[in-house]
Protein backbone atom coordinates (compact mmCIF):
# COMPACT_ATOMS: atom_id res chain seq x y z
CA UNK A 1 0.00 0.00 0.00
CA UNK A 2 2.89 2.30 0.86
CA UNK A 3 4.45 1.97 -2.72
CA UNK A 4 1.65 3.19 -4.49
CA UNK A 5 1.23 6.37 -2.26
CA UNK A 6 5.17 6.72 -3.05
CA UNK A 7 4.31 6.89 -6.72
CA UNK A 8 1.76 9.12 -6.37
CA UNK A 9 3.58 11.98 -4.26
CA UNK A 10 6.65 11.63 -6.42
CA UNK A 11 4.13 11.96 -9.40
CA UNK A 12 2.94 15.70 -7.06
CA UNK A 13 6.65 17.09 -7.26
CA UNK A 14 6.75 16.77 -11.07
CA UNK A 15 3.32 17.96 -11.72
CA UNK A 16 2.77 21.36 -10.57
CA UNK A 17 6.61 22.47 -11.62
CA UNK A 18 5.36 21.33 -14.78
CA UNK A 19 1.74 23.03 -14.75
CA UNK A 20 3.71 26.33 -13.36
CA UNK A 21 5.69 26.41 -16.65
CA UNK A 22 3.16 25.92 -18.92
CA UNK A 23 0.71 28.44 -17.44
CA UNK A 24 3.62 30.59 -17.42
CA UNK A 25 4.36 30.68 -21.21
CA UNK A 26 0.75 31.65 -21.72
CA UNK A 27 0.43 34.75 -19.59
CA UNK A 28 1.51 38.25 -19.99
CA UNK A 29 5.20 39.22 -17.99
CA UNK A 30 3.07 41.85 -16.10
CA UNK A 31 0.29 39.26 -14.51
CA UNK A 32 3.36 36.69 -13.66
CA UNK A 33 2.87 37.97 -9.56
CA UNK A 34 -0.88 37.44 -10.02
CA UNK A 35 -0.39 33.63 -11.72
CA UNK A 36 1.94 32.60 -9.17
CA UNK A 37 -0.45 33.36 -7.06
CA UNK A 38 -2.93 32.20 -7.93
CA UNK A 39 -1.36 28.73 -7.82
CA UNK A 40 -0.10 28.82 -4.73
CA UNK A 41 -3.08 29.48 -3.01
CA UNK A 42 -4.66 26.68 -4.96
CA UNK A 43 -1.79 24.30 -3.90
CA UNK A 44 -2.63 25.83 0.03
CA UNK A 45 -6.41 25.21 -0.80
CA UNK A 46 -5.66 21.24 -1.70
CA UNK A 47 -3.11 20.87 1.13
CA UNK A 48 -5.87 21.52 3.77
CA UNK A 49 -9.19 20.28 1.80
CA UNK A 50 -7.66 17.00 0.56
CA UNK A 51 -6.98 15.32 3.65
CA UNK A 52 -9.92 16.32 5.13
CA UNK A 53 -11.56 14.58 1.97
CA UNK A 54 -10.07 11.61 2.11
CA UNK A 55 -10.28 11.25 5.38
CA UNK A 56 -13.61 11.26 4.94
CA UNK A 57 -13.61 9.10 2.04
CA UNK A 58 -11.99 6.60 3.71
Amino acid sequence: MAFPIMVLLASGGIGMPALQAMLSRQVDEERQGQLQGSLAALTSLTSIVGPLLFTAIY
